[in-house]
């Protein structure tokens, strides 16, 4: 597409001031009409974006619905309140796995993958479930194995990133943190539920079915992926177009043509580097076309490392310490309050109820502020409340005193239950807003070259959050069998220190981590004022 003077297009502005001139021609590759940041999506493109995160919401439920009775299933087939931390975190693990076939699933097409996220996921609940019968740690691992296998999260990054314009991107990503946190919420409700239950009945083929607090979770879960994959089966359609990967590659292209501009006025400018331009803009369009072709691991990874810029290595770094930190305060909590507070399962998933439920309206005030304010700053704010929320949950008393049956009990500066709920919300409620921000400032910093491909920002994304997360539960597993007894420190100040140097990281490169979208007009020689995005 030649822009006219008839037809405004994309400008993004990284810190580089220019006039635009009124001469200036843009060759866009393969866009025939540009989408306007205020386009509504249709119905059936709500109804699908709306699956996705339906999924988001099913997954996360389905990982935190066993957290409060994790030590009790644990201790109920043979093993330790240490392996509890396994039980959860061989989830993330699979999920590692599967994110990398999902990507490249979803290179042609969405349906079909996620259709058997759902098959396995069914699966792996049931598995899960059914180890109680056996008495079996093994077959319970095999079931969260494969319930993380199904992981949809990948696939449903992807798609928000593909088809939502980038001025609505941070919006729709708070809503996909929502969905996090409310699945996160209504996960240890769910259990507490659940713990009441206690019944038994046959089934055919299968044979008896023992429902309790532990299987539970398991069963319900199972049901509700039934469900959710023909449902999705029915309703989900393909998108015609992935409007936001098209706006993503325009926007390169007109900050290519920017730097192109600059190089020409340039007295050091040579044939040799425009040629070299015009051949990035040609890579850049066979990316954008051929993405879901062949290609060696060798040169996918060679891919890869060409062109993580930056702006991406600090999100992905962000991506990663954060879901380690939090998955230290959450999925340590059933192991953490029984020791130190001597609490039950309904009293954890209380807890986890109340903060998800948080979480919540704190989404949607994120997804609000985002239309007015920086995603960078969004970051620092956020950032900052998690790391004196992990602060609060650091004893500093347990340094000079290994008192055992109080816990320094009546020290001002011991950490009760109160200090303990406090730090638990602060930090629960500020990094899963932090997920959204940072997720959406990831799909807006990707290169064209990376977005339309293998290595997409939802991909990068959930492996790299999920690597963290799987890391934080193999941590918590490890800190479990060195000392019970100082279980608290030994979590929490490691986290502290990660979390205080994101929020150093973030500060020191605070001018990378944002764009500007302009709509700039080819008859208007003055530029227009931009949006922070």
């Amino acid at each position: 597409m030649v822009a006219t003077p008839d037809a405004p297009y994309y400008r993004v502005d990284q810190h580089i001031h220019h006039r635009r001139k009124p001469s200036w021609v843009i060759h866009l590759p393969h866009i025939t009409k540009p989408t306007s940041s205020n386009e509504r999506p249709t119905f059936k493109q709500s109804v699908s974006l709306s699956l996705n995160i339906l999924a988001c919401f099913l997954y996360m439920m389905n990982y935190y619905i066993v957290e409060p009775s994790s030590t009790r299933y644990a201790n109920a087939l043979g093993t330790d309140d240490a392996m509890s931390g396994l039980l959860i975190g061989v989830m993330p693990w699979a999920a590692i796995l599967s994110a990398f076939v999902y990507s490249i699933w979803s290179n042609r097409c969405y349906r079909s993958p996620l259709l058997t996220s759902g098959v396995l996921l069914a699966m792996g609940n049931i598995l899960y479930a059914t180890a109680y019968r056996y008495e079996s740690i093994t077959m319970a691992l095999s079931g969260r194995f494969l319930t993380g296998l199904g992981g949809p999260r990948s696939m449903n990054r992807r798609y928000i990133a593909d088809t939502t314009t980038m001025a609505r991107r941070t919006a729709v990503n708070a809503a996909f943190g929502t969905a996090t946190a409310l699945g996160a919420a209504l996960g240890p409700a769910t259990a507490i539920m659940l713990n009441n239950a206690e019944f038994q009945f046959d089934v055919s083929i299968y044979g008896t079915v023992y429902f309790n607090g532990m299987t539970g979770p398991g069963y319900l879960m199972s049901l509700l992926w039934i469900a959710f994959t023909i449902t999705l089966g029915l309703v989900f359609e393909e998108p015609t177009v992935r409007s936001g990967l098209e706006e993503q590659c325009r926007k390169e292209a007109m900050d290519l043509n920017v730097q192109s501009e600059s190089q020409l006025n340039n007295a050091t400018a040579n044939n040799a580097t425009i040629r070299s331009m015009s051949i990035d803009d040609a890579t850049k369009e066979d990316s954008l076309t051929n993405s879901s072709n062949s290609a060696s691991i060798g040169s996918q990874f060679s891919k890869l490392s060409n062109n993580l810029t930056v702006p991406v290595k600090i999100c992905m770094f962000l991506l990663f310490s954060k879901m380690f930190t939090v998955e230290s305060v959450i999925s340590a909590a059933s192991m953490v309050t029984k020791n130190r507070y001597g609490w039950a399962v309904q009293q954890v998933g209380t807890l986890g109820t109340i903060v998800g439920c948080l979480t919540i309206p704190i989404s949607v005030f994120i997804g609000w502020v985002s239309k007015h304010c920086e995603d960078r700053v969004l970051m620092i704010w956020l950032m900052s409340f998690a790391v004196l929320g992990m602060g609060l949950l650091v004893d500093v008393t347990d340094f000079v005193s290994t008192e055992t049956d109080t816990y320094n009990k009546g020290s001002a500066l011991a950490v009760g239950p109160r200090r303990y709920i406090a730090g638990y919300l602060l930090v629960f409620c500020s990094v899963q807003a932090f997920d959204g921000v940072v997720g959406s400032v990831l799909s807006k910093v990707i290169p064209t070259a990376l977005a339309s491909g293998t290595w997409n920002s939802g991909f990068l994304a959930t492996v790299v959050g999920t690597f963290g997360r799987a890391c934080g539960d193999v941590f918590i597993t490890s800190v479990g069998y060195i000392d019970l007894r100082q279980i608290m420190n030994l979590l929490f100040v490691p986290s502290f220190l990660i979390l205080l140097s994101d929020l150093v990281l973030i500060w020191w490169n605070y001018d990378v981590l944002t764009a500007r979208i302009y709509l700039i007009h080819p008859s208007t020689e003055s530029m227009p004022t931009g949006e922070f995005v």
